[in-house]
């Protein structure tokens, strides 16, 4: 079933936004430069804006259709809006904030559920004005996922957050997003924090779609790899924690491949065994070789194969699946010196120090 089908323009002040898309997947990244209209985009499929002309499907139920004077309200499109600044009612305490828009199909049960996963249960009889930043957005997002929606929009709700506490809050969302099935479009001008959640994306630039689909994929497009290299490429991996060297400070990461080493302050964290995580890493940390090589500093020594060379001006980017997919960055140089060419095996070589978590201490979140 398709998540959401848009074909649509409006014109307002100088402005065009012409979006033609369809989205399947389950968590979708929007991406984009400021004044893209990456925000109209939502508010027009949250009801908040009108196209001149168009149509709007949400999992194939048709929403607006110009042609037909059909329009729905806001409120009858089911759509959990979460806005940047979150939107609580100051008036009302944690629990009457998340019980607004309560739909009777929701029990005690689902409720508990709802907060106890973004670790809310606590705060439950708190002020809006008696909780920190990050409880807040989780609230709003609690709210929107108790109106049982048939999608969740949020608009850039991580950016007054600083990078630990946003990504602490993307770590609770994605066990959500999975225990209750409901697609998730979500604006972000960070892409590690849409790739924590999703390698999907759509990206809008100039008022238009210039690029749609995997990561992996777009960075093989000339428009979409223009846009997404200003805020610099990266590799987003999901991995799980083995063990914890207190003593050395290194943690040995898995996936159910390879064994990847990291630097752990374990002065700072609250890491354990088995719990999953994000680690990033960036193209121009990683080195590549025909061979493992003996006697040398970097522990991260991972055999893959080519998937893909992409050629941008005077470097190659190659994609290598080692069960988990990684962009190494070369010089042309160095793909005719070495031979590269899609379907080889290569090594990946990178320090621990290289890997970077994407959520510090999530062990000791409390006060999130």
């Amino acid at each position: 079933m398709s998540v959401l089908k848009a074909n649509f323009l409006l014109n307002r002040h100088g402005f065009s936004l012409d979006i033609k898309c369809e989205i399947n997947a389950q968590v979708t990244g929007i991406f984009g430069p400021s004044g893209a209209g990456k925000t109209t985009f939502l508010n027009i499929i949250s009801g908040l804006e009108t196209p001149d002309y168009g149509s709007l499907y949400i999992k194939n139920r048709e929403i607006f259709n110009s042609e037909k004077n059909l329009n729905l309200p806001p409120e009858k499109r089911k759509i959990g809006y979460v806005f940047q600044e979150g939107r609580l009612f100051p008036h009302m305490n944690v629990t009457q904030n998340l019980k607004y828009g309560l739909k009777q199909n929701i029990n005690q049960t689902q409720f508990k559920e709802v907060t106890d996963l973004l670790k809310i249960t606590e705060i439950a009889d708190k002020k809006v004005s008696q909780i920190s930043g990050g409880q807040a957005q989780r609230v709003a997002i609690g709210r929107a996922l108790l109106s049982s929606p048939d999608i969740l929009v949020l608009d850039e709700p991580f950016s007054a957050l600083d990078k630990d506490l946003r990504h602490r809050i993307i770590s609770l969302l994605k066990p959500l997003i999975l225990k209750f099935n409901i697609p998730l479009l979500v604006i972000s001008h960070d892409l590690s924090d849409l790739l924590m959640l999703s390698d999907q994306l759509l990206i809008i630039k100039d008022g238009k779609c210039s690029g749609h689909g995997s990561y992996y994929d777009l960075i093989g497009e000339q428009e979409a790899i223009s846009e997404m290299s200003k805020t610099g490429l990266i590799n987003s991996i999901d991995l799980t924690v083995d063990y914890v060297d207190k003593v050395k400070g290194m943690m040995i990461l898995s996936n159910n491949k390879h064994k990847i080493y990291a630097e752990s302050r374990v002065s700072t964290n609250g890491y354990s065994d088995k719990q999953q995580l994000n680690v990033v890493l960036r193209p121009e940390d990683v080195t590549l070789a025909l061979h493992e090589i003996k006697d040398i500093s970097i522990q991260n020594q991972i055999e893959g194969t080519i998937e893909r060379l992409i050629i941008t001006e005077n470097k190659v980017l190659c994609v290598i699946d080692h069960g988990f997919k990684l962009i190494a960055e070369v010089t042309l140089a160095t793909k005719e010196k070495m031979n590269l060419k899609e379907g080889n095996k290569i090594w990946s070589l990178f320090k621990a120090a290289a890997v970077k978590m994407n959520v510090h201490g999530i062990g000791n979140s409390k006060e999130l």
